[in-house]
């Protein structure tokens, strides 16, 4: 987490603001990696219970491919949106690690943005899919179910990327606005 400066009484709300906008995105993000983490334990087990069941009863589960499937798919989306929330995710940081802190900090705080922005279209995109009448009459092969329980990841994996990026753009602006230099400053996170 990256430390912030304080410039004054002035500034005390708006760092309890921040510090509070950064626990809820870390617990968001805990929540995130605890679904991760049932789904792989589910996953493993569904698994296991399913050789087991092939190769010592001839019984295997018919449903347990696809079951597996789905539980992988939402346990991508929940640790990359996890990923996101703590800033983990992959970065190409050529140019911006060569700029002064105050201006990687400005330029963090723009592509934050337009990661948001990109996602609420996308966000509006999945909804309108879901919504759509051949989306809920689509059924999961040996489940029977329908489908679209799963295809919900796709609209909350865009939310949650929105929230996380709002509030990672909304932590930098709090740093550039609190300290003439953040030198090594990360861009997640409010401390102090």
């Amino acid at each position: 987490h990256g430390a912030i400066k304080r410039t004054g009484p002035p500034m005390t709300k708006l760092h309890r603001l921040a510090r509070g906008v950064d626990r809820s995105n870390g617990a968001l993000a805990s929540i995130e990696l605890m679904l991760c983490q049932v789904l792989v334990v589910g996953f493993a087990l569904l698994l296991l219970v399913n050789v087991i069941l092939r190769y010592a009863f001839s019984a295997p589960l018919y449903y347990a491919e696809e079951t597996a499937i789905y539980m992988l798919i939402w346990m991508t989306y929940m640790a990359a949106a996890a990923s996101i929330a703590r800033g983990e995710m992959v970065a190409l940081t050529i140019l911006t690690d060569r700029l002064p802190p105050r201006l990687r900090e400005a330029v963090n705080v723009i592509v934050h943005l337009l990661i948001a922005a990109m996602c609420v279209v996308l966000f509006q995109a999945s909804m309108s899919w879901l919504r759509a009448p051949g989306t809920s009459y689509d059924l999961a092969l040996t489940l029977g179910l329908p489908k679209l329980p799963f295809y919900t990841i796709m609209a909350l994996f865009f939310a949650l990327v929105t929230i996380h990026a709002i509030a990672h753009a909304f932590l930098g602006t709090v740093r550039l606005l609190s300290s003439r230099d953040t030198p090594g400053a990360p861009s997640t996170g409010v401390s102090g």
